[in-house]
């Protein structure tokens, strides 16, 4: 196994994608993993310890497994086939018994983040899909992290015309970094090549 830590969340804007990169601690190797929209905001929110005014899924999941006295003890990335990594949370219960949970990587991610649980990679698996690069400029993607939460705000409230100017603000700081990244092949977190945009 190797052990890792998310150093952060990029994006690729000509695929309207985004990816999740993990450093192993003790060398220089990086693996992204694509993932949602959604699930990259969570995992940037995490990242900066931000919190959302309502609880977010891993909220939820992290409070239901602590009141059932149920504790997130890794999550590990755990095979690359066809395209698609797969994910696997150990958790153990109040008697000692421990348990493997099937689950795309970005949910493990988030909840080991959440839960402050290690995160590893199967040996095989960053063998066969890291890079040697960081391929993330951290500052720029928390920026848009944060932007896309201020957004949201701004669309809840109808503000319309301020929503209009971050939105182009996140674009600028997104086409800043895509021309940067580059991903080996197989870095889908749920099994869907990324689709070209429409733009």
């Amino acid at each position: 196994m190797v052990s890792v830590e998310v150093v952060g969340i990029s994006v690729c804007p000509p695929y309207q994608g985004y990816v999740v990169i993990l450093k192993e601690k003790e060398g220089e190797r990086w693996l992204p993993i694509f993932i949602g929209a959604a699930e990259a905001q969570s995992i940037s929110f995490l990242l900066q310890g931000l919190e959302y005014a309502r609880p977010m899924t891993y909220d939820l999941f992290a409070s239901i497994l602590n009141e059932a006295g149920v504790e997130v003890q890794s999550a590990t990335v755990s095979n690359l086939k066809e395209n698609t990594f797969y994910a696997e949370v150990k958790i153990k219960n109040r008697s000692g018994e421990e348990k493997l949970i099937d689950a795309r990587p970005s949910d493990a991610i988030a909840l080991a983040l959440r839960t402050q649980a290690p995160i590893q990679v199967v040996d095989s698996v960053m063998d066969g899909a890291a890079v040697s690069n960081e391929p993330v400029n951290r500052s720029v993607v928390e920026q848009i992290a944060y932007l896309h939460q201020k957004l949201k705000e701004c669309v809840e409230v109808e503000a319309y015309e301020e929503a209009a100017k971050i939105r182009d603000h996140i674009r600028s700081l997104e086409n800043s970094l895509g021309d940067s990244i580059s991903f080996p092949p197989g870095s889908e977190d749920e099994g869907e090549a990324p689709k070209k945009s429409k733009d």
